[in-house]
């Protein structure tokens, strides 16, 4: 392998209640034309980058004369299949690499059927969320009770309170229970997620195959490890979860769920990263959601909602407005055509309103 590595200095996302359904919960089911039908595939993006889809998750593939690199590895069952159908598409050759996108289990649990020959790479904050922490997690999942380890009801609490658009199955903690107590320590909980072999902090080039690799950390969103990954030969764009969250269909243009103060992290920071990947030389962007072929028209757009959120909210603020106030009166009426906007205005007013009394 000829790889070179060079370590400098240097939206909206959310966990649906498609996670409930992976993971057994009896859960009702999401709204119709939330996600599409479950279905695996393997198309082609653009020249060597091709997705890998399992319903409305997908893993990114790029094909090389020295083997193959991938972006996540979505669960064990699907990550079986997919090796398999790599194994047809691409005969003689294996994986090499896997790019973690960030530390939620939905997208990197599979990681270990490829642990046999491939090297894993990710920010340098998944290793901090894999060292006996709490780990951050997304959905307005938190440890609830501050002891330290991961409940049942701290998974399924955020999705009874807003169903199809927060918190998980509590499955997702049971499944990772090792000692039976009924609950799961950080440790538990990562146990099948792969380490990675290779971190980095703010960007990273790798050399593969003869082509090149950029990962990028675009900032804290849905996440606080995330990987955007920029394919620079073929001017391709790989995100995950972040801007195009598992509502994201086919157009970027649906409001977030909003879990909480916006996974917990600053709408500033939210903006910097929306920021940070438009800055990146590509052409057209994909990623672990979303069917369509996106471009950088479409994450302005997405940065121009936050922006214009967090300024009426703001404004509101300091016209002393209440809470209650604001959500009559914040209509965020050029997004009125977006998807989700009747389920999801209100719960965006008040995750802004959380998020800026909280980060000041």
């Amino acid at each position: 392998m000829n790889t070179t590595r060079l370590l400098p200095g240097l939206i909206p996302g959310v966990v649906l209640l498609a996670l409930l359904a992976q993971a057994g919960s009896a859960a009702d089911a999401p709204p119709p034309g939330m996600f599409v039908a479950p279905a695996r595939a393997i198309t082609q993006v653009k020249g060597d980058v091709y997705r890998a889809s399992n319903g409305g998750w997908y893993v990114g593939i790029l094909d090389t004369p020295d083997g193959l690199l991938l972006v996540d590895t979505l669960n064990v069952p699907f990550a079986k299949w997919l090796k398999d159908e790599l194994a047809k598409k691409f005969p003689g050759k294996v994986v090499k690499y896997v790019i973690l996108s960030h530390s939620h289990w939905d997208h990197t649990e599979g990681g270990k059927v490829f642990a046999d020959t491939a090297l894993f790479l990710a920010q340098e904050g998944f290793l901090r969320n894999m060292d006996g922490r709490y780990p951050a997690l997304p959905g307005d999942i938190t440890d609830r009770n501050n002891d330290g380890y991961l409940d049942v009801a701290e998974f399924e609490n955020p999705a009874r309170e807003r169903p199809r658009y927060c918190g998980a199955g509590g499955n997702s903690v049971t499944s990772k229970d090792k000692d039976g107590d009924g609950r799961a320590s950080p440790a538990e909980f990562f146990a099948d997620t792969p380490r990675p072999d290779i971190v980095y902090s703010d960007r990273m080039t790798l050399r593969f195959g003869g082509k090149t690799i950029e990962l990028v950390f675009p900032g804290r969103n849905h996440a606080n490890d995330g990987t955007a990954v920029l394919f620079t030969d073929e001017r391709v764009l790989f995100t995950v979860d972040f801007p195009a969250d598992a509502l994201v269909q086919d157009s970027m243009r649906s409001l977030p769920s909003a879990c909480g103060p916006f996974d917990g992290h600053p709408m500033d920071e939210w903006i910097k990263s929306y920021r940070t990947l438009e800055a990146l030389d590509f052409d057209i962007s994909v990623g672990g959601h979303g069917s369509a072929l996106f471009t950088k028209r479409d994450l302005a757009e997405g940065r121009g909602f936050m922006e214009y959120l967090k300024h009426e909210v703001e404004t509101a603020m300091s016209k002393g407005l209440s809470l209650a106030q604001m959500k009559q009166s914040i209509r965020l009426e050029p997004y009125k055509d977006w998807r989700h906007y009747e389920q999801l205005r209100v719960a965006n007013i008040e995750a802004a309103w959380f998020n800026l009394k909280t980060y000041k």
